[in-house]
């Protein structure tokens, strides 16, 4: 028979809990603990999870993001195929379950004469601004062809920072080979095809379904990839509007501060970047 831990009923309580931006929609498996609010509960990080942070490669490919929302919110199912639009929630929430409602971030306001600023901002009002996202409505196109669509997931924007970053890296060796005009040029080239080839695989993943004008339903990924591929601008470009809308959703990633020089209000971005964010 197995001992039971005394040290059990110390173990790490939820700081917080939290309605995510999706409703728990969109995902493939069930989030399965919610209190009657509908929210889920955001333990503090551990001292591995913080350890986890520091680790480039880790944070390169992704795991490190995984396993500490696996950690934190251990009610996600799949960490990897969540919708994206959680991810800045949760990650604001683990902040806010560790160190506390309060968080530093230095600011410079575009006036003449400012300076670099510390700011103190409230997390706690990150959190109360969240929005949710509404029920997406299908794509209409020309051709009577509804498309039937949902947000982006965390492994979308993964795959896309890791072709960017072979594509940097790509450009860096080529500048320090010194290699002729023409080599440059068709390794920019080939670095421009990855990344729209990436993002088109993005946009073609975020759809559900497609219903043709005769009812009939299409939902076979290939088959779907292979029409994406082959859309006119005009309706990629209305697809991509709403998948990209939806996932813009969720925390406001936009702070107002005032400068301490002129007095005015501005708008600056709210740095999500996890090396940073939990410094």
């Amino acid at each position: 028979m197995d001992q039971i831990n005394p040290l059990k009923k110390y173990f790490r309580k939820p700081g917080i809990w939290l309605i995510l931006p999706s409703g728990v929609k969109y995902y493939d498996k069930p989030v399965e603990v919610l209190n009657e609010m509908g929210e889920i509960p955001i333990y503090p990080m551990t001292a591995k999870d913080e350890l986890l942070l520091k680790n480039a490669d880790g944070l390169l490919n992704g795991s490190a993001l995984t396993q500490l929302i696996s950690s934190c919110a251990p009610c996600i199912p799949d960490p990897k195929n969540m919708p994206a639009v959680d991810v800045d929630a949760i990650l604001v929430a683990i902040r806010r379950s560790t160190y506390g409602a309060k968080m530093d971030i230095s600011a410079t306001h575009d006036c003449e004469g400012a300076k670099e600023t510390e700011y103190s901002i409230d997390i706690n009002s990150l959190i109360a601004g969240i929005k949710e996202v509404k029920d997406i409505l299908p794509v209409e196109l020309e051709s009577g062809i509804k498309v039937y669509v949902r947000p982006i997931t965390l492994k979308n924007i993964l795959d896309l920072n890791w072709v960017q970053y072979e594509q940097i890296r790509a450009v860096q060796m080529a500048e320090q080979k010194k290699v002729s005009d023409e080599e440059s040029m068709k390794i920019m080239q080939t670095g421009y095809e990855a990344i729209s080839n990436a993002s088109i695989k993005i946009v073609s993943s975020s759809i559900d379904t497609v219903q043709l004008p005769d009812g009939e339903i299409v939902n076979d990924k290939a088959m779907i990839l292979d029409w994406v591929l082959d859309l006119a601008r005009q309706d990629y470009s209305k697809l991509e509007k709403t998948i990209m809308t939806a996932n813009s959703q969720g925390i406001d990633k936009e702070l107002t501060l005032t400068c301490n020089e002129c007095g005015q209000q501005y708008k600056s971005p709210l740095d999500m970047n996890p090396t940073t964010f939990f410094a």
